[in-house]
C-alpha cells in the first residue's frame, strides 16, 4: 500500500476492520510523532501529550502600555474632550481596514449590532433572519428591537446559516437578514444577499468574529447595509470590551451615531433633532488599546489561517473527527476559534464529555459554547410572554412561532460540536501536532474509557 496515497475513507475502512495500530502495522504513519509519545492516557494517569502553555492571550506589549499610559496621563478619558483623538483615530484606521467610509465605534459588539438594526428600520412587529449557532447577542440585539429572531438551520460541514433554508422562512413581516460569520470564517454571502435583494431585505452582518476575514475577495462587514465587530477580551482585536459599526451610506451611518449617542447627531449631520437612543459610547481608553494592535493583527491572522490548515489535514485523517469547513468563495478566514465534529461512533460511543475530559487531560483546552441551541434557550420564551410582546404580536404568531422554531441541523451540531480557542492557532507546527496526537491518543486507548 502506498502510505502516501492513502484516503481517509481507505483509512476508515481499515480502522473499522480492527484499530488504529491495524494501519500502524502496515507501515503507515498517518499520525505523526503519536510513536514517541506516552501511550497511556493522562486522564488514566499517563503522562499528558502537552505540558507547556498555548500563547497568552490577550498579548500585552510595550507599544499598548505606552498608549494607555499616553492617555491616562493626557486627562482626556471621554471621545468628546477637547483634543481627545484616540475613538476618532481608531475609527478612521478601522474603516480603511475594512474597506469602508466610515467607522463608529461603540462600547460592545453588542451594542453595535442594537444600534445597527435598529438604524435600518428593525422595529416591533418586524421579523429577522438569523442563525441559532451563535452567541447569545445576535438574537438579543434583535429581541431589543422588539423584533422576532427567526433560526436559519445550519449547515453542517460549515456551520454557518444555510442559505438554501432561508426563503421558506421570510414572509411580509420579514424586514432584515443577520448572517453571523461564527468562529470569525464567512458564511455564503453570495447567495445570503442575492436572497436579501429578491425580497428586499436589509443585511447587517454580523462580523464580531470577523476581523479582516474576506469572502470573493471583499471583507467581512462591507456586504450589506451594515456591518458590526465586537473587541471583547478574546476577540482577535481585543481591548476588554469594544464593538464597532462600519458602513457606506452617511445618512445610515449619521442615524447610528445619534442613536449610540442618546439620540443625539453630531454636526452637521443629516438626522436633523434627536432621536431615541442609548449611551453606547466607546472611551478613549479602549481605543488606546485597539490602536497598536493594527501593526499585528494582519500577520497573526495570516498565521492562524496557515496553523488550522495544518491542523485541518492532521484532523482529517482521524475517523470521527470532522474539522469544520470553509464556504465555497472564502479566501481567509479569521479564526476566532477553530471547530471540529465529534462523532462518538468511531469513538465506541464514548460521550463527547468524557472525550472532551479526557482531551483537558492531555493539555488541550476546549468548549462548546455558541453549541447551546439558542433557538431553544430560556430568554425567548419569557420575553414571548413579556407584556410587550404580548401586545406586538397576536397570540396566534406567538403560538406558530414556537411551533416552527426548529432546527434539526443544528440540534445535531449541538450534540458534536467542539471548539479550540484562537489563540492556539497564533503557536507552531509542534503545537498544532500536539493537538492532533492528542486526539488520536485518545483514539486509540478509547476503549479504556468506557468506564469513565
Amino acid at each position: 500500500m502506498d502510505k502516501k496515497n492513502i484516503t481517509r475513507r481507505k483509512f476508515i475502512a481499515i480502522a473499522s476492520a480492527g484499530t488504529a495500530s491495524t494501519v500502524a502495522a502496515r507501515g503507515i504513519n498517518i499520525f505523526g510523532n503519536i510513536d514517541r509519545k506516552a501511550s497511556t492516557l493522562a486522564i488514566l494517569g499517563g503522562d499528558p501529550i502537552r505540558t507547556k502553555r498555548f500563547p497568552v492571550w490577550p498579548q500585552p506589549n510595550k507599544q499598548i502600555e505606552e498608549s494607555l499610559v499616553t492617555t491616562f496621563r493626557s486627562g482626556k478619558w471621554h471621545r468628546f474632550e477637547s483634543g481627545a483623538k484616540m475613538v476618532s483615530t481608531f475609527e478612521k484606521k478601522f474603516a480603511e481596514l475594512i474597506g469602508t467610509k466610515r467607522c463608529l465605534a461603540t462600547g460592545a459588539g453588542t451594542q453595535a449590532l442594537h444600534t445597527a438594526l435598529y438604524s435600518v428600520g428593525v422595529g416591533a412587529g418586524d421579523e429577522v433572519l438569523v442563525t441559532p449557532c451563535t452567541y447569545i447577542s445576535s438574537p438579543q440585539a434583535i429581541l431589543l428591537c422588539n423584533a422576532l429572531p427567526v433560526f436559519v438551520d445550519v449547515d453542517l460541514d460549515t456551520f454557518q446559516m444555510d442559505p438554501d433554508k432561508m426563503e421558506p422562512l421570510i414572509n411580509e413581516n420579514t424586514k432584515a437578514i443577520e448572517p453571523v460569520y461564527i468562529a470569525g470564517l464567512p458564511c455564503q454571502m453570495d447567495k445570503i444577499m442575492n436572497i436579501a435583494k429578491k425580497h428586499s431585505l436589509k443585511v447587517v452582518e454580523d462580523a464580531c468574529q470577523a476581523h479582516i476575514a474576506e469572502f470573493n475577495g471583499r471583507k467581512c462587514g462591507t456586504f450589506g447595509e451594515l456591518g458590526c465587530f465586537s473587541f471583547q477580551s478574546s476577540k482577535v482585536l481585543p481591548c476588554g470590551e469594544g464593538g464597532a459599526v462600519v458602513g457606506n451610506d452617511d445618512e445610515l451611518m449619521d442615524r447610528c451615531y445619534a442613536f449610540h449617542n442618546i439620540g443625539q447627531p453630531a454636526n452637521k449631520s443629516s438626522i436633523k433633532g434627536s432621536i431615541i437612543g442609548p449611551k453606547y459610547r466607546m472611551t478613549e481608553f479602549e481605543a488606546a488599546v485597539l490602536l497598536p494592535q493594527f501593526d499585528t493583527l494582519e500577520e497573526q491572522v495570516n498565521l492562524r489561517n496557515k496553523n488550522a490548515a495544518y491542523l485541518t489535514n492532521r484532523l482529517n485523517e482521524i475517523p470521527g473527527i470532522i474539522p469544520q469547513k470553509l464556504c465555497k468563495g472564502v479566501n481567509r478566514g479569521t479564526y476566532y476559534l477553530y471547530g471540529f465534529r465529534y462523532k462518538k461512533e468511531y469513538f465506541n460511543n464514548l460521550p463527547r464529555n468524557t472525550f472532551l475530559k479526557a482531551l483537558r487531560a492531555e493539555g488541550i483546552s476546549n468548549t462548546t459554547m455558541y453549541f447551546d441551541r439558542l433557538n431553544k434557550q430560556h430568554f425567548i420564551e419569557h420575553t414571548l410572554n413579556s407584556k410587550a410582546y404580548q401586545k406586538i404580536y397576536s397570540k396566534e404568531r406567538l403560538r406558530r412561532y414556537l411551533e416552527e422554531n426548529n432546527c434539526p441541523n443544528n440540534d445535531q451540531l449541538s450534540e458534536e460540536g467542539v471548539w479550540l480557542w484562537q489563540w492556539f492557532l497564533i503557536g507552531t507546527k509542534e503545537d498544532m501536532d500536539d493537538i492532533a496526537d492528542a486526539i488520536v491518543k485518545i483514539y486509540e486507548n478509547k476503549d479504556k474509557l468506557a468506564k469513565l
